[in-house]
């Protein structure tokens, strides 16, 4: 009886070792085993010692020189060491525990992406270099970092690339369409147009949250609201109109809104509580098409990291939704070379 019968711990997925190769051989050209046999003494599936054979097969001559196939456990060795040159360097987190915890915490308490924490790692005395990819893949195994779960961390968003007619609601004139909206808005070139949304709260609750976001400098405003009616809205607008006063109009050039019949009173979301001119002007996207607004989606998105669906915001204190602005306002972001929205505005 082989001694690796009474070996109780199997480890599962474990390479094949040199001396695992040797008694392969043993057991293969002289006693004459079958595959399956091997398979149950080293504890490995069948398929996994067929393989094996195959990577150290060889043709041999008997002293009648005739041919016949062996298995050769250094042969198959010298195959298995020069596969392993094509895996590359090891991953550098493997060792390094103290690492792995900063970068949980950064992820789950700071709520930073993985591509922020890989930039910031020298600012935190680490010397050691790793991109957010190395970050996100090593968290999609489950291994390294046992405490962040995927849905912790954002990735990118598979969009549905099926061409879908573009309809315009018969609530909204033709001149509100997203399509008429100022071609200067498109390249992000200028500041002043903002894409607008609402964040709602747990089922059957009326407390929403009523977010706006700046194209240019993906600068975020969030206000709490007690319910999503038009009216309310606009008192949110009116609120920012007087805190802001005269610069407000240089400001909101114009907001871009869904099809939601929250926004559908545009009349009186652009009228202004200071002066009799509009405040601003209201645009609306396609329907189906949130990808018109995916500034304002991302940030939200952002938002989620805090609030996560399901939770009632009635119950979130207006102090709390101001930390969360002025995380997303300080929040490094690589299209800025990981500047932040305040500091882009610092520049404005």
């Amino acid at each position: 009886m082989c001694l690796l019968d009474y070996n109780k711990k199997i480890k599962k997925y474990k390479h094949i070792t040199y001396a695992e190769r040797t008694m392969i051989e043993t057991w293969y050209n002289c006693d004459h085993k079958s595959k399956k046999e091997i398979s149950k003494l080293l504890h490995k599936s069948e398929r996994t010692i067929r393989r094996e054979i195959n990577r150290g097969k060889v043709i041999v001559r008997d002293y009648e020189w005739r041919e016949k196939e062996e298995y050769s456990a250094r042969i198959a060795q010298d195959k298995y060491e020069y596969g392993k040159t094509s895996k590359g360097p090891e991953l550098k987190l493997d060792k390094d525990y103290k690492l792995v915890k900063h970068i949980e915490k950064e992820i789950i308490k700071n709520k930073k992406s993985p591509e922020v924490v890989s930039k910031q790692l020298k600012e935190y005395g680490f010397k050691i270099e790793i991109s957010g990819r190395t970050i996100r893949n090593a968290i999609r195994s489950g291994i390294i970092f046992e405490k962040i779960k995927q849905g912790k961390i954002i990735y990118k968003k598979e969009y549905n690339k099926k061409n879908k007619e573009k309809r315009v609601s018969k609530m909204i004139p033709a001149e509100k369409s997203i399509e008429n909206r100022p071609k200067e808005a498109e390249d992000r070139k200028v500041y002043g147009y903002w894409e607008g949304d609402l964040i709602v709260g747990k089922q059957g609750t009326k407390t929403v949250l009523f977010t706006l976001t700046e194209r240019k400098t993906r600068q975020e405003i969030i206000m709490k609201l007690p319910n999503k009616e038009t009216k309310t809205i606009a008192k949110a607008l009116d609120k920012i109109e007087r805190r802001y006063k005269g610069k407000f109009y240089q400001m909101f050039k114009c907001i871009t809104f869904d099809n939601g019949v929250e926004f559908m009173g545009y009349k009186g979301i652009e009228k202004s509580c200071l002066r009799k001119k509009e405040r601003t002007t209201i645009y609306y996207a396609h329907p189906y098409c949130s990808g018109e607004r995916g500034t304002n989606e991302n940030n939200n998105r952002l938002i989620r990291r805090f609030i996560p669906k399901g939770i009632d915001i009635a119950n979130i204190k207006v102090s709390k939704i101001k930390e969360i602005e002025d995380w997303i306002n300080n929040y490094p972001r690589a299209m800025f070379d990981y500047k932040s929205s305040n500091m882009i505005l610092s520049n404005i």
